[in-house]
């Protein structure tokens, strides 16, 4: 097996010997650990990673790994550009009217970070990544908060430390990977947002590879490689 990393192009390829079909194109945003980011060698690491070239090996697929903006990923897919997209995507019914989504491979939770653990207030200034459930969610949910759209988390985050703005929306294991260096920072769960799991995304028209990443899911849970993978990232 061997691994390279492109952006725009080919960020990393990961490749079984026995691989015989075309290489599988993944595509990701890698800015939001610890499911994906570049590591200080700029190597592509996180959760979604190692799970996706689990997958891979499952498949029996060489795997290219792509980087790009979070909210062109799905249109890109559904477009016939990269095969699956894997970058923490929250399964909702909206995203489903361009892409299939897997079997849900991690459940999640959205949280607020903020500096205090009191409420929100009125027209509080909150961040969210550009194309996100959560940036949705907030303009559609929360007429009450002022949302603006970042290309990145880590933008928001660093704002937030600046005290630029309010908060941060986002999922709890992303939130309690930061706060882990931040202890200064709290977070505060929203209820009322409908999480429904984090799923990877191929095209409408590719129905035997959405088949076979659902069965690949089963035999990493079956075997155990999803949780040594998933003890890796999360405590």
């Amino acid at each position: 097996m061997w691994i390279k990393l492109f952006i725009l192009f080919p960020v990393f390829v990961f490749s079984s010997a026995f691989a015989e079909d075309k290489p599988l194109r993944i595509v990701t945003e890698a800015s939001y650990p610890p499911f994906e980011a570049f590591d200080e060698q700029k190597q592509l690491v996180g959760f979604d990673i190692e799970l996706a070239k689990a997958v891979c090996i499952q498949i029996n697929r060489e795997c290219e790994f792509y980087h790009q903006p979070f909210d062109s990923l799905l249109t890109s897919v559904a477009a016939g550009h990269y095969n699956l997209a894997i970058s923490a995507l929250d399964i909702t019914e909206q995203r489903k009217q361009l892409v299939n989504f897997s079997d849900a491979y991690f459940d999640n939770m959205a949280v607020y970070i903020t500096s205090s653990d009191q409420a929100l207030a009125n027209n509080a200034v909150v961040a969210v990544q550009s194309g996100s459930s959560f940036m949705r969610f907030l303009r559609e949910q929360r007429p009450d908060i002022l949302s603006i759209a970042y290309p990145s988390y880590q933008l928001a985050l660093n704002d937030l430390e600046q005290t630029k703005i309010d908060a941060v929306f986002l999922d709890a294991a992303a939130a309690h990977y930061w706060l882990a260096s931040h202890p200064n920072f709290v977070t505060q769960v929203d209820e009322s947002y409908p999480a429904s799991g984090l799923g990877m995304a191929v095209s409408k028209q590719d129905e035997d590879l959405l088949n076979q990443i659902n069965h690949a899911l089963k035999v990493l849970k079956n075997n155990g490689t999803y949780q040594t993978i998933y003890q890796s990232f999360f405590n």
